[in-house]
């Protein structure tokens, strides 16, 4: 997936090795979020089914993902707004400025097409059952290509040429790109690749059987590919597409790696190429949870805009199945934000008292509160899930008023079980807080209490360090 970039001197080579299959526990390279958050995204799919936000929503991620897939390998470079446009109008060469000595708009527009066309065909893929085999993997790298006629390859004397592209056939000479630190990164020999295949696939099918957990699955075949790297060009892409089949075929969404993501996504391919595979686990779990947050804001409850909608929608309300509709199946996830909000109200207040043994003992002039607001159910405009906590910093006499802030909010316009925690740090002196998380911490209805805290306790002490190291730079 790395991208060929020539630098001098080079570093010691990432060596190749045969692929290593996943350790003897691979659930210990998970926190076991993402399950729970399945049966939540279902029960909401199930209530939204048919709707033409749902309907919506699906087709702008799928054109993000169209658009990014090519936009983080260097394919072609759309900027943010055009991006933008595309994702909400239509994949049109119309939309697309003609820039020197970029691909022309029409050839962008075909490319990004087809990269569409293979994510509808991997939704198909699911569909159909089928199993994924090397010839399956091969369509896929030809369909993606299909507008690409040359590769870019750099010789060993450093020099960049274009060459015939092979499609749908594995390389016939090696492909080994030199990285942002000069380190060369040797893949899988062109005579080792057939066989390499064979056993990812192979193992592939044994995890499947063992019931693997979805992210990491996804993550280890990702990864593994990567590292055969059996094209001539294409290989990142045809490993998002491999990796979002894992996640397709059990109801998640396609693996959405955007340009803002780009560094962070290649540390973690570079932490499993030194062995550990939990770092692209993790990333490709936001990536989830940050289409289910999307998904919710976008797809709950948008005003019926005729007559038949609001029927419809009126008969999806009395035909969904009663777990999804039972508030009471909801309060779990409630009982269990307050439970972790408790946990960070205490937190706040030993730092508090840390505060003012080594801040406030030295400088009087800075004083230090903690804040702690539950939100009544009859509060307008609030859910029983709103709940806010501030570490206020205060320096006298100045007034000059600082404060770190834990939030827990429904999220969506109507309380569905899903609750948001954020971490934002406030200064007086700017008109808008610097958030310290994103995504948001989520809790829903379908975890354990006891998962949630110990995902949340390391969460909270990061954003916590993050909005400290903030306020100290704000100084």
């Amino acid at each position: 997936m790395r991208a060929d970039v020539i630098a001098e001197p080079a570093q010691t080579p990432r060596m190749w090795k045969p692929i290593e299959d996943l350790p003897g526990n691979p659930n210990s390279l998970s926190d076991g979020e993402l399950a729970p958050l399945l049966r939540y995204w279902e029960d909401l799919r199930h209530e939204l089914d048919q709707t033409a936000q749902l309907a919506r929503f699906r087709s702008e991620l799928s054109r993000e993902w169209a658009i990014e897939t090519g936009q983080i390998e260097g394919v072609y470079d759309v900027d943010r707004g055009v991006t933008a446009t595309l994702i909400e109008r239509g994949i049109s060469a119309d939309l697309i400025p003609h820039v020197d000595g970029q691909k022309p708009p029409e050839l962008i527009a075909a490319i990004i097409r087809d990269h569409q066309e293979v994510l509808e065909g991997l939704f198909q893929f699911v569909k159909g059952e089928r199993r994924m085999s090397k010839s399956y993997i091969n369509e896929i790298q030809v369909a993606l290509l299909r507008n690409q006629t040359t590769a870019t390859v750099v010789d060993q004397f450093n020099r960049v040429f274009e060459v015939e592209l092979l499609k749908g056939r594995y390389k016939l000479h090696p492909n080994n790109p030199t990285g942002r630190d000069g380190t060369i990164h040797l893949y899988c020999p062109p005579e080792h690749v057939e066989s390499e295949m064979d056993r990812l696939l192979a193992m592939h099918g044994e995890h499947l059987l063992n019931e693997v957990p979805v992210e990491v699955e996804a993550a280890w075949l990702h990864h593994r590919f990567t590292q055969i790297h059996p094209y001539q060009d294409g290989n990142g892409r045809v490993a998002r597409a491999i990796g979002s089949l894992v996640f397709l075929k059990v109801g998640w969404f396609p693996i959405v790696v955007t340009r803002e993501d780009r560094a962070r996504y290649i540390e973690a391919l570079e932490l499993a190429d030194d062995g550990d595979l939990k770092p692209l686990v993790v990333f490709l779990v936001d990536i989830q949870k940050r289409a289910l947050f999307q998904a919710t804001k976008i797809a709950a409850d948008v005003p019926a805009q005729t007559v038949d909608e609001a029927i419809a929608s009126a008969k999806r309300v009395l035909t969904t199945t009663p777990r999804s509709l039972d508030p009471t199946a909801w309060l779990q996830s409630k009982e269990t934000a307050d439970y972790l909000m408790a946990i960070a109200v205490a937190r706040l207040r030993e730092i508090k008292v840390a505060l003012d043994e080594e801040i406030n003992s030295a400088r009087p002039d800075f004083t230090f509160a903690v804040t702690d607001i539950a939100f009544p159910n009859s509060a307008p405009s609030l859910r029983p899930s709103d709940r806010s906590s501030t570490l206020l910093l205060t320096h006298n006499p100045s007034n000059e008023e600082r404060s770190i802030i834990i939030q827990a909010r429904g999220i969506g316009p109507n309380f569905r079980g899903l609750i948001g925690v954020e971490t934002s740090f406030w200064d007086s002196k700017r008109p808008t807080p610097l958030w310290v998380t994103e995504p948001p911490f989520q809790i829903n209805y379908a975890e354990s209490r006891g998962n949630a805290e110990q995902r949340f306790r390391p969460w909270l002490e990061r954003s916590l360090t993050h909005a400290l190291t903030l306020w100290r730079q704000s100084l």
